[in-house]
């Protein structure tokens, strides 16, 4: 769960940005108290409530959600009633329903990823990257989890990740990780991406925790999988590069441990809500 003090910070910028000094139309209205319903008219995952709470009561509102983060919702299904004056409601409307709708795009196209590959193997993880809009990673990485996903790292702070970029500056990956061993703490992952068969061999014996293959094809990553678990067998192996909802089924997953995807939060499909006053 997101702090909720983050989140009010947060907001009170959403705000300030989409009503920098007075709202011109909703202040043509008389202050009235008013009932609202936010309603799906999709199915889907919801996520994002505490956020869209938020929202309305830093405005003055009134909020009770009808389901729960997580909770699997029909078309037409009342997400939220809110109770408060015109100006409030009308006011938290869109920022409300652009986060919920995010958060809920995200946490379902999560969770249908993972039902695509649950027969296969069920123990397979579904990953967020850290291709996020700056600002949102916090509320997109929530989403992920909410869908049943897996955050990855949230910040480079969090592990290492020794990219094409970084090994360039080496000899060898043997070098990178050896580096990585002697200088960072022992809590610490060390994953390696690596572009062919020769760089995840020499990963696998280098002594890398995780093994990223990066757009690998499925004929070529189900090679390289079997040729990795002959030298070690309890390494983490990922597969990452272009690989979404439509193209998950393309790839044998039997023997790897993660998916991380980017699409998950870079190409959101925007979950379809709307707010109606009463």
């Amino acid at each position: 769960m997101i702090p909720e003090t983050l989140i009010e910070e947060d907001i009170k910028e959403w705000l300030k940005e989409d009503i920098p000094y007075w709202d011109i139309t909703t202040n043509l209205l008389p202050n009235k108290k008013v009932k609202a319903k936010i309603f799906a008219k999709q199915e889907g995952i919801i996520a994002g409530l505490i956020v869209s709470e938020k929202i309305f009561t830093l405005l003055g509102a009134e909020w009770s959600a009808n389901v729960k983060d997580g909770e699997k919702v029909s078309k037409k299904q009342i997400i939220a009633e809110i109770k408060g004056d015109i100006k409030s409601l009308l006011q938290g409307e869109r920022i409300a329903l652009n986060i919920l709708g995010r958060m809920s795009g995200i946490a379902t196209t999560t969770a249908q990823m993972i039902e695509k590959t649950r027969k296969v193997n069920p123990n397979l993880k579904i990953c967020a990257t850290r291709k996020t809009v700056p600002g949102l990673a916090k509320y997109d990485k929530y989403a992920v989890t909410v869908g049943g996903g897996d955050t990855h790292r949230f910040n480079l702070s969090d592990m290492v990740l020794l990219k094409e970029n970084h090994l360039s500056l080496f000899s060898s990956i043997s070098e990178a990780i050896t580096k990585a061993k002697e200088t960072v703490s022992f809590s610490k992952k060390i994953e390696v991406e690596v572009k062919n068969e020769e760089e995840a061999i020499e990963a696998a014996k280098a002594g890398a925790d995780i093994i990223m293959l990066d757009n690998f094809k499925p004929i070529q990553a189900k090679h390289v999988v079997k040729k990795i678990r002959e030298i070690n067998q309890n390494v983490l192996i990922e597969l990452s590069g272009n690989i979404k909802i439509e193209n998950i089924e393309d790839y044998e997953l039997e023997n790897v441990n993660h998916i991380s995807s980017g699409s998950l939060t870079h190409s959101v499909k925007n979950f379809d809500l709307s707010m109606l006053i009463e």
